[in-house]
């Protein structure tokens, strides 16, 4: 898992496998198993993940198999997704598109399998062979 914390400005496209919790301002697009942003984080890009937890701010879209936005989040932009939670308080402006087919590109698969082998989803097993689909 890689911590991010406040205070920090982080610029350019990131790509991991694993876990990543994000409570900083990013401008750049985001490739990764699974994303968590707190409170303080705020992310101007792009985001490909299999789970995003939001309690902060995406200006961007999302791709993600599992999407949830949680007290206070905001997300300004289109999220493609295949399970969608939305808490009251959380803002959507965009298109909620639900899709069963979740492809990730072969560069976060590649990743994931150096990492340990399984991609980190709770996806289950015949929605995961959609996902491995590019």
């Amino acid at each position: 898992m890689l911590k991010i914390a406040t205070s920090t400005v982080m610029r350019g496209n990131f790509i991991a496998a694993g876990r990543v919790e994000l409570d900083t301002w990013f401008e750049g697009d985001i490739l990764c198993s699974r994303l968590d942003i707190g409170r303080d984080g705020y992310v101007l890009g792009n985001i490909t993940t299999r789970e995003l937890y939001v309690e902060g701010q995406i200006v961007g879209n999302v791709h993600a198999g599992i999407v949830h936005l949680m007290d206070g989040a905001f997300v300004e932009g289109d999220v493609h997704h295949h399970v969608l939670s939305l808490h009251a308080n959380a803002s959507l402006m965009g298109t909620a598109l639900r899709t069963t087919k979740m492809p990730f590109p072969q560069e976060l698969l590649t990743l994931e399998a150096k990492a340990g082998g399984k991609p980190t989803s709770r996806f289950p097993v015949s929605v995961q062979r959609d996902l491995r689909a590019v």
